[in-house]
């Protein structure tokens, strides 16, 4: 017996339904079902050929992009694990291409640069994000890069338009207006 490979049974049930959504729902199944059993290897590929299906879906991308970096990486040599890591991220990149006009990517990839302590490449794609429309928490990933680069004044004047935009998060901007006051107060 020979047995086709995933995405050509993919592509051939697409053919006969003539619809994406059912396909793409039995796959995404497929790595919940794997996620909870903890086969983390296998769900990289389902994660690829969501985004050959549907290049459009971020969340494929983002979560794709995840679990290469933060599931699959740790558990390799450091050598592989540098390899799996940039494979990771060159996938977000690779669906930034097919979704520039949203915050989502340009979130997730300054998000892994703030995590590997690349702060000016991370500052790069959150000013790109922040020209979409995007929840609280891309301005204040923002707010904090600029802390760790050592732009108060530009973290202080973040943080307030955080106030501003985001009535929610008044207090949580309030306290670290205060704190970075406290801070270019005691450095100089």
């Amino acid at each position: 017996m020979v047995y086709a490979q995933p995405e050509l049974i993919a592509i051939q049930l697409l053919d006969i339904t003539n619809h994406q959504e059912p396909v793409i729902n039995i796959i995404n199944l497929k790595i919940d079902q794997l996620w909870h059993s903890g086969k983390y290897e296998k769900i990289f590929p389902l994660f690829y050929l969501v985004t050959c299906l549907d290049p459009y879906d971020e969340e494929a991308w983002a979560t794709g992009g995840w679990f290469l970096i933060n599931c699959i990486a740790p558990s390799k040599s450091p050598s592989e694990r540098k390899k799996i890591k940039m494979k990771g991220l060159d996938f977000l990149k690779e669906g930034l291409k097919y979704n520039p006009e949203t915050y989502r990517l340009y979130w997730e990839i300054a998000w892994v640069y703030y995590m590997w302590g690349d702060f000016e490449t991370s500052l790069k794609y959150l000013d790109s994000a922040i020209n979409y429309e995007h929840p609280f928490y891309v301005e204040n990933t923002r707010a904090h890069v600029l802390e760790k680069l050592g732009r108060i004044d530009d973290a202080i004047k973040q943080w307030k338009e955080i106030k501003y935009k985001f009535p929610e998060m008044k207090y949580v901007a309030e306290r670290f207006i205060t704190n970075l006051e406290k801070q270019k107060t005691n450095a100089q």
